[in-house]
């Protein structure tokens, strides 16, 4: 793709400062280290402004934005007040040798929680090369210490687990292990809420495994993968969507599972065993035309397979049961619309600026009134005051992970939407690669979709605002990797110690109204409802949720399937259900629900709820007789069976 020159979110490693060699001649291990450095550090300093800035504030109950705070004696900085400006590591083609784990060195990089550093500040770290048969990070062979077990590429150093590494991508590279290497694990790889694998080579002469996933949310798609004992390790609890994958010369089994709830789709592994399972218990998993050997010992695991337009359940038995409908559709991601040759047109040549400060509400408008296809957005923060429309000639918005600032007028706009798609069109409209932080707030939701046009939202991650509604059926809308939260103000508490109480949590963060909706992976947080289905057709491969809210609540004739996924960090003195059905139809498969060990507090205390036409109550579960369970901990697999939609007509 063609950026701008003045494009500063491109960071290019083999220019200035820094100089990469790309012809596999030279170690770059320590230049490579740098870049990661100097990105990085603006983290760091942004924890330490914050913490100087509460500081100065007072003793006790002090807030800035929504996660950071002084109260009983203590000091919160989850993030930093602003998000670093965007920034993406970019390789053009060659190769790049190095000798040791490319990633940043800090030791102590991380946020504070009641004045004590505490988790991994590693997010929005995003690798891409120019193409994936053309540009390969490659480690020396017989490199000192990989005889053990060591990451090759790591975008968290320091391997523990964090749960505020956001939207990391590795997209259209190789990882080579070299030779000599058995304990090189190629990728080692971490993002919470949401995140991103795609065209990806990874290739060993025999070292462990070739991604090792650790608390990982998102979509990792399109990926090749030869000469490993195991493929990939997947030990996380959250869920995450494999698409399209190809093992060769695997020495095991492409996966090894442990805790995982994941879908897998579309996989071949032609020399080893699919899946092996780490654990007797703890997997939930969807797999969707992937040659699964039938006679497989899942051992208690629940795994439901998919395939040749039949559904089985391996394992442990789940509640009740049913045939899914929406699944045997095929649920297929349509190709981006957003080309790799044409040049893209950037907002901040229409007067757009990312200073936080100027409203570019009118420049950005101008700029999709330009009859441009393609937008591309620029460096830093935009503020925005009012609506934007979207008119039919626009194809595609490429925010390039920047981030904005909602002004007061637009915050307080309820059932609007800061981008608004007001003329049909028969051609997709493609939204992608937002992260947008705490200053993006209120009542509004980012997108509002009022015609009659299909649309795509890939990788965007709105931090404290809801993403999606429409008010105009009809369309097909794909979801795939997309990450929201609503009502953290509100639940907190935070705002109404300083004489303010807004109900941010009602709003929905995903709305959908007599549409038909595929989401793979989304994971909306901390509002009432996170997920509304209103009279149309929901599939969702993987399901994340924190927050008493429902989850998912379908209505009017609704049907609702959702394959994998957790929910966590409930109230159980809040009486909403985690899925809700009002005469409409659900299937939910393989989903996890957990509380806090030693907190029973954060559990659930309602399951499912179903109620008729009449609103009477159908059915209610505050327990599900798992396929395992733990003290916090359940598994569930339901069916509601007992409603059709309107008019008694079967599925």
């Amino acid at each position: 793709m063609k950026y701008p020159d003045y494009l500063k979110t491109i960071v290019d490693v083999t220019k200035e400062p820094y100089f990469a060699d790309n012809s596999g001649k030279t170690d770059c291990t320590a230049v490579l280290r740098q870049v990661f450095d100097d990105l990085l550090s603006r983290e760091i300093k942004g924890i330490s402004d914050t913490k100087a800035k509460l500081d100065k504030m007072g003793e006790n109950d002090v807030y800035i934005g929504f996660e950071n705070r002084k109260e009983d004696g203590h000091t919160d900085v989850i993030f930093p007040e602003f998000v670093p400006d965007a920034r993406i590591i970019y390789f053009p083609s060659g190769v790049y040798l190095i000798s040791d784990t490319l990633s940043y060195t800090f030791k102590d990089f991380k946020n504070i929680l009641k004045s004590k550093y505490f988790s991994e500040l590693a997010r929005g770290i995003h690798i891409m090369g120019e193409s994936k048969e053309n540009t390969v990070i490659r480690l020396k062979d017989y490199s000192l210490g990989f005889d053990t077990e060591k990451y090759v590429v790591s975008n968290i150093m320091n391997d523990e687990v964090t749960n505020i590494g956001q939207l990391n991508t590795v997209c259209d590279i190789t990882i080579d292990c070299g030779k000599g290497n058995s304990g090189a694990v190629a990728l080692h790889f971490n993002s919470n809420n949401s995140g991103r694998i795609e065209n990806v080579n990874i290739v060993s002469s025999g070292s462990k495994y070739g991604i090792s996933a650790n608390s990982c949310d998102g979509c990792f798609k399109n990926i090749d993968i030869s000469g490993f004992e195991y493929g990939i390790y997947s030990k996380s609890g959250s869920p995450a969507v494999y698409e399209n994958l190809s093992f060769n010369n695997i020495k095991n089994s492409a996966f090894l599972l442990n805790r995982s709830r994941d879908v897998f789709r579309n996989i071949n592994s032609k020399d080893s065993s699919l899946v092996c399972f780490e654990s007797e218990t703890g997997n939930g998993c969807l797999f969707e035309n992937c040659n699964y050997p039938p006679d497989t010992d899942v051992k208690n695991n629940a795994v439901c397979v998919y395939d040749n337009g039949k559904f089985y359940k391996f394992g442990a038995a789940a509640n009740n049961s049913g045939e899914p409908y929406l699944l045997k559709n095929g649920a297929q991601l349509p190709n981006s619309v957003c080309p790799q040759t044409h040049e893209w047109v950037c907002v901040d040549d229409f007067g757009a600026m990312g200073d936080g400060k100027t409203d570019s509400t009118l420049a950005i408008q101008k700029a999709f009134e330009s009859g441009n296809p393609y937008i591309l957005f620029g460096d830093g923060h935009y503020l925005v005051d009012k609506p934007i429309t979207v008119p039919k000639t626009v194809k595609a918005i490429d925010f390039m992970f920047c981030d904005l600032f909602a002004g007061e007028n637009l915050k307080n706009m309820k059932n609007e939407g800061l981008f608004v798609i007001n003329e049909e069109s028969k051609e997709l409209i493609e939204f992608r690669n937002l992260y947008t932080f705490e200053q993006f707030y209120g009542y509004m939701h980012l997108i509002k979709h009022s015609v009659k046009r299909d649309i795509l939202l890939r990788d965007l991650h709105t931090q404290a605002a809801a993403l999606y509604f429409n008010t105009v059926g009809g369309s097909t809308v794909w979801i795939d990797n997309c990450a929201c939260t609503t009502g953290t103000f509100s639940q907190d508490y935070i705002l109404s110690r300083v004489g303010h109480s807004p109900e941010y949590s009602s709003v929905i963060p995903f709305e959908f109204h007599n549409q038909t909706v595929y989401a793979f992976h989304i994971n909306p947080e901390r509002a009432d409802i996170e997920v509304l289905n209103d009279g149309g057709s929901l599939l969702i491969y993987g399901l994340k949720v924190e927050g008493p809210g429902t989850a998912v609540k379908t209505v009017n004739g609704g049907i609702s399937e959702v394959y994998t996924g957790t929910a966590g960090i409930g109230k159980n003195s809040v009486p909403n259900a985690v899925f809700e059905t009002e005469y409409s139809d659900a299937l939910i498969a393989m989903y996890h629900i957990f509380g806090i060990k030693g907190m029973p507090t954060l559990d659930y205390n309602k399951i499912i709820e179903e109620l008729d036409l009449a609103g009477r109550l159908v059915m209610h579960k505050s327990e599900i007789d798992d396929p395992y369970k733990t003290e916090h901990s359940r598994c569930l697999n339901f069916y509601s069976a007992c409603l059709k939609k309107a008019g008694g007509e079967t599925l």
